[in-house]
């Protein structure tokens, strides 16, 4: 039976624009995943705090997504009229006539389905990829999250969390739904098996480098003890975030220069090219749903180390990597020395069949379109 093509309007809380090129990344994998087989426009709005003027639209097209971009000044009501100005250059300038939009994190901006949906009938699916569900950020959550996160789920079709953990968080926090699981996406064709040179064991860290996220200085505590009496191991480490304040520390600590190195912001295609030249992936951090860097590991053949948090650990087993208690540095210590002993143990071509099986674009696009075709159309 054959199905006409439809027609998906994403829209996010984040998205890479000009304001922060790296925000919401993990949603314009998606998108680019949908859009080998549906039509896909993405509508974001972009606020910021020197913007002067009326709401200004910039257009772009990448990887068959079509990108709106509305750049805004900030303020709840400045945003929400950059969204309809938005709404309405898709829909009367461009003529796109919508099946389903699907949103992406429902705070603050859940309120953009629901609109589109009281407004123009659309029926949505909800996308959820935010740590701030997990108690452990509850002293961090903003007043009306509970009110916008239920106002924004209530008329979804399906609520797609990136893991069973984070449904669970949601369902928690008492939001109720149509509940689907559909993972975080990697171009597997991006991230190709590791090669890497085996005169060290080679460890990759790559994150925002945000302490208390990420727990950098737990790792270059850790690092600091195992390079001294270890001269075969090797880390990478770096990110978009203060890759110089952590490049200082780690002298600071006395880390060997010989054993570590950094980077700072690099393309999905530097990531891969990071990952193809190491053995294995290494994180620390104090909470996480699903970090798209582990799907990418993954698909590199590459093992992973991590704390048990989040939603890692449906996916991280023994077979895939070694799983610590958040914040012990002692188990993290003991978990590289232990890969830097088994690392050649692993199977990498498992471990991409892994990736490819549960989180390529195929995978990911088949499960989208399945969801979108069960809501009425």
């Amino acid at each position: 039976m054959s199905h006409k093509r439809l027609t998906i309007l994403f829209t996010s809380a984040w998205y890479p624009s000009k304001a922060h090129t790296t925000l919401g990344n993990f949603v314009q994998r998606h998108a680019e995943a949908v859009a080998t087989l549906c039509d896909v426009w993405v509508l974001y709005v972009a606020s910021m705090p020197q913007w002067q003027g009326p709401p200004r639209i910039e257009e772009h097209r990448e990887k068959n997504v079509n990108t709106v971009i509305v750049y805004c000044k900030s303020g709840f009501f400045a945003k929400r009229k950059a969204f309809i100005k938005g709404v309405f250059h898709l829909m009367r300038s461009k003529n796109v006539q919508f099946d389903v939009v699907h949103h992406n994190v429902l705070w603050p901006q859940g309120w953009q389905p629901r609109w589109l949906h009281s407004k123009f009938n659309l029926p949505y699916i909800v996308t959820e990829h935010w740590t701030g569900y997990d108690p452990v950020n509850a002293g961090k959550r903003h007043s009306l999250l509970a009110w916008m996160s239920k106002f924004g789920s209530r008329k979804a079709s399906f609520l797609c969390p990136v893991t069973l953990d984070l449904q669970q968080k949601m369902i928690d926090f008492g939001i109720h739904g149509n509940y689907r699981v559909v993972p975080n996406v990697v171009d597997t064709r991006l991230f190709s098996l590791a090669n890497p040179d085996n005169s060290q064991v080679r460890f990759l860290h790559v994150s925002s480098l945000v302490d208390g996220h990420k727990n950098i200085s737990g790792i270059l505590r850790v690092w600091k003890k195992i390079s001294d009496r270890n001269p075969n191991v090797h880390l990478t480490l770096g990110g978009d975030g203060p890759v110089e304040h952590w490049k200082q520390h780690a002298a600071s600590l006395g880390i060997r220069a010989s054993s570590i190195d950094f980077f700072g912001e690099i393309s999905w295609e530097g990531v891969a090219r990071k990952m193809e030249s190491s053995h294995a992936l290494l994180l620390f951090s104090n909470y996480e749903n699903l970090p798209c860097v582990i799907v990418e590991a993954l698909a590199c053949g590459l093992p992973v180390i991590s704390t048990r948090v989040g939603g890692i650990s449906e996916h991280i087993s023994a077979e895939r990597g070694i799983l610590v208690d958040r914040g012990d540095e002692d188990a993290l210590a003991v978990a590289i020395e232990t890969m830097a002993t088994t690392i050649h143990h692993y199977d990498k071509a498992a471990l991409r069949s892994y990736a490819v099986e549960r989180f390529s674009n195929e995978a990911v696009a088949e499960a989208f379109v399945g969801l979108y075709r069960n809501v009425g159309l």
